[in-house]
């Protein structure tokens, strides 16, 4: 059967974005997008979805910029390799790393990252969403409208850097 990429429209207040899920992607793409969109766009203004970086090796699924270029926030859904994030660690130490996994995922994801910290001098800000089992169905309208909270989900601060100060 052949499988073709659909597009998602959600809704954050008045603001609305449109997510691509692409083929060979499941259902918890998108949804995992649209739940750290809502999470962090007013956090970080300059939140994009999907963005096409230029001279970046690899793509976020959502990232922010600073206006000077400097890599803010950098989130991943679903699988990463452990190659990539080492890479991404190594390239943007202040960035803000958010991933989002689902709670069976959660443990083993941990114990990767444990590994992989001990090849790395320092760390950035990281933060581990759990997605919540029925996010689509209790946090999301038929007509797109996306309601959450910060305070109505797991999120795991796995690393906060020496010094690091919250700005929001």
């Amino acid at each position: 059967m052949l499988q073709t990429n659909k597009k998602y429209n959600f809704a954050f207040g008045r603001r609305k974005v449109v997510i691509n899920k692409l083929s060979h992607e499941g259902e918890f793409h998108p949804y995992a997008k649209a739940l750290v969109f809502a999470l962090y766009h007013k956090q970080y203004r300059s939140l994009r979805l999907e963005p096409q970086l230029p001279d970046e090796r690899f793509q976020p699924d959502l990232c922010a910029m600073d206006y000077d270029g400097t890599m803010l926030f950098w989130s991943e859904v679903g699988n990463v390799s452990l190659s990539k994030i080492e890479k991404l660690f190594k390239k943007y130490r202040r960035a803000h790393f958010v991933f989002v996994k689902e709670q069976q995922d959660v443990p083993g994801f941990e114990k990767h990252l444990s590994k992989l910290v001990k090849s790395c001098s320092s760390l950035p800000l990281i933060d581990i969403v759990v997605y919540p089992p029925h996010f689509q169905e209790w946090n999301v309208s038929p007509q797109g409208d996306v309601f959450i909270r910060k305070e109505d989900l797991e999120i795991v601060r796995w690393h906060t850097p020496q010094g690091h100060k919250e700005h929001f």
